[in-house]
């Protein structure tokens, strides 16, 4: 008799639990409901009145901001400043953004990249923005004509639709000291970094070897960059060989695949390591071109005389099979177009 009035217990107990969570379930239900439909019916308060935020909603934005590049007082760096953008399709932030670009600026300590010149027009097709300068944007002097192309570049890069950017003065396209184009320029063309100081930008020109047209002698060419103080100018060569050349009759020479993993220097020697793409040369170019456009664009510096390449830092590999990674290579000016050394 015990043992069955202790069974009766525990079922009496078990249809209570049943019960109790039945109707938690149940509550939990009705609740998700009406929460639910406040949701699609835009109702977001709470029953005492106060706003409920969603899950969805925080950690967003009620606006994108953009930043507008601007040159210092001192005209020898960009500075950003924080935009928001009232224009949503393309073609209006554009002109939305060089009317930011043109305005004369309060604060002293900011001058308007677009002054002492006005564009003409712009053009947009596929991706490509094409900007028409009058005549006296020839007059800038050279380092303000580079913060000015700058701060163009990086403030209207930002605009979804916008992949590269070319100029223009009068209709004909924009040329460097060497009277070659400049061609189209992206976010990566001046070369920065947002982590540093901004106010470290320094101007320099880097004289740099691509290929010819026979892909078996090499080509100087000059190139004007602007670059944070705090990347070392060795990576900042090897960068710029891997964008390859703006000009027209030079070619480029490393696999655009390629990512450089590391570049050090110790001693007079650059130590470069790429990773295994470097290995596979998709242009019609010859080994000794390649090896020897990093090399000699690295000795054009004044404290580096060898350099030596690796793969995941690895030189035991040959690359194309004829130049041997173990080797450490000295400048060698030879293979240069017009070279008679």
């Amino acid at each position: 008799m015990a043992s069955e009035h202790s069974n009766k217990s525990d079922n009496y107990i078990k249809k209570r639990l049943t019960g109790i969570i039945a109707g938690v379930l149940i509550a939990a239900v009705i609740t998700g409901t009406i929460m639910i439909v406040r949701a699609l019916s835009g109702d977001n308060q709470n029953d005492d009145g106060t706003q409920q935020v969603s899950s969805a909603e925080i950690g967003t934005s009620d606006s994108t901001t953009i930043n507008v590049y601007y040159l210092n007082k001192g005209i020898t760096a960009i500075v950003p400043v924080t935009h928001t953008p009232e224009a949503k399709d393309t073609g209006a932030l554009i002109d939305e953004l060089i009317e930011q670009l043109s305005k004369v600026q309060d604060k002293v300590e900011y001058v308007s990249p677009i002054e002492g010149f006005t564009l003409l027009g712009k053009d947009i097709n596929s991706g490509s923005l094409t900007l028409n300068s009058s005549t006296a944007y020839s007059s800038l002097n050279k380092v303000r004509e580079v913060l000015t192309r700058a701060a163009i570049v990086d403030t209207l890069c930002q605009v979804d639709g916008v992949k590269t950017i070319s100029f223009q003065i009068d209709g004909a396209p924009l040329t460097d000291s060497s009277d070659s184009p400049v061609g189209a320029m992206t976010k990566d063309t001046f070369v920065f970094n947002l982590g540093k100081d901004i106010n470290s930008y320094e101007k320099d020109s880097l004289r740099l070897y691509f290929a010819d047209a026979t892909g078996k002698k090499l080509v100087a060419v000059s190139r004007p960059v602007i670059y944070n103080s705090n990347i070392s100018k060795e990576k900042l060569i090897v960068e710029e060989l891997l964008k390859g050349p703006n000009g027209t009759d030079i070619y480029p020479i490393i696999n655009p695949d390629t990512t450089i993993l590391s570049v050090t220097s110790r001693d007079g020697v650059c130590f470069v390591s790429f990773d295994k793409y470097f290995m596979t040369e998709p242009y019609a170019v010859s080994a000794e071109v390649v090896i020897y456009s990093i090399v000699d664009s690295l000795t054009e510096l004044p404290d580096i005389q060898k350099v030596q390449i690796s793969v995941d830092s690895d030189t035991s590999g040959t690359f194309m099979e004829s130049m041997p990674l173990q080797n450490i290579y000295t400048r060698d000016l030879t293979l240069v177009e017009g070279n008679n050394e």
